[in-house]
């Protein structure tokens, strides 16, 4: 601002000072270079204007930077601009097909991955928290009879990791590093007034050909779960519905069943977070139900009952009775059998 005030008084007083000059060469009437009065005024007017012209450029080229990079520099800076926006341009093209390979990296990444995940599945037997045995143990018993139903049951775990390809140690190491451990448990267990669920699980998951490494030990009450005769569920369905949303609404309720009983301190398939799932017998007499259901036509409650006395361990035997108004249709026997280990 200062800048443009500072030029505004030079040029008002070169315009003066031009003004009277122009005046007084024209009243003396005085000539340059043989020209006539007139014109030599105007050549005097025309100078001051170039004069103020001229200082004007001069006292801003003196005063910024900016003045003189546009004055002196602005062909440069254009020819700069137009270098930059092709440079710019080259750098997205870049940075476009970079993107694209990125993407290409990653599916690739993502399919390695994969197949590697597959590889690794294909060589595990068994899983982390898979059950390798499992047995009951009856309350009781003195230590040195517990110890040796602790024997049995790791005796049947290496037969089964044997057959498995797993390589196994000789038991007499097994139990020698894991003779504090056993020791403890079969006390435990001794010291117990109801009958326990032992189990032995593996600690980390275990492929074909390698050595068995950690074995984690699982001791739980066996519970009563459920007396015999007990109806532990109900369901009301719609008979007149298609076959595919009756199997839906049937299946549900079986996994509603599953979950609960889990809950109530059956033991678990720590991979599913279930009790069991249908086996191929099971599915057979679940879609006869489904087309029994569909049959009937009508509205009718499904009661789901343990026909016998059912623990922790299972297995879970279920029957299940269709009633209409109090009265019994007809009932079918179903079971989901539990993915435990072999005993």
């Amino acid at each position: 601002m200062t800048y443009i005030f500072v030029l505004i008084v030079i040029s008002g007083i070169i315009a003066y000072i031009g003004d009277a000059l122009g005046t007084w060469v024209g009243k003396k009437r005085l000539t340059v270079f043989g020209l006539r009065p007139r014109i030599t005024a105007l050549v005097v007017a025309i100078s001051t204007g170039i004069l103020i012209t001229l200082l004007t450029l001069g006292v801003a080229t003196a005063l910024s930077e900016d003045v003189r990079i546009a004055l002196f520099s602005l062909d440069t800076i254009r020819q700069n601009i137009t270098t930059l926006e092709q440079e710019t341009m080259d750098l997205t093209r870049t940075r476009d097909q970079l993107e694209n390979e990125k993407k290409l990296l990653s599916a690739d990444v993502e399919r390695l991955t994969t197949i590697v995940r597959l590889k690794e599945t294909e060589s595990v037997v068994f899983r982390k928290d898979e059950p390798l045995s499992v047995c009951v143990i009856a309350a009781g018993q003195k230590p040195k009879e517990v110890m040796k139903e602790l024997t049995t049951l790791i005796i049947t775990l290496t037969d089964k990791v044997r057959k498995r390809g797993i390589k196994v140690q000789d038991e007499i190491n097994f139990f020698t590093e894991n003779k504090e451990q056993l020791d403890g448990m079969a006390a435990h267990i001794a010291s117990s007034t109801q009958d326990l669920v032992v189990g032995a699980v593996a600690a980390e998951n275990l492929n074909a050909g390698e050595e068995l490494g950690n074995v984690r030990f699982l001791v739980l009450p066996n519970n009563l779960i459920f007396n015999k005769n007990q109806e532990i569920a109900s369901l009301e369905i719609d008979g007149t519905l298609d076959r595919g949303k009756i199997a839906r609404n049937l299946k549900e309720f079986m996994d509603e069943i599953n979950h609960e009983v889990v809950k109530l301190g059956m033991i678990a398939n720590p991979l599913t977070g279930r009790f069991g799932d249908l086996s191929s017998d099971s599915m057979i007499s679940f879609y006869d139900m489904v087309n029994r259901i569909k049959e009937l036509d009508r509205q009718i409650i499904l009661i789901a009952v343990v026909p016998e006395d059912t623990y922790a361990i299972g297995p879970l035997n279920v029957t299940f009775r269709f009633e209409e108004t109090g009265e019994s249709i007809f009932s079918t026997k179903d079971a989901t059998n539990p993915n435990l280990p072999e005993k």
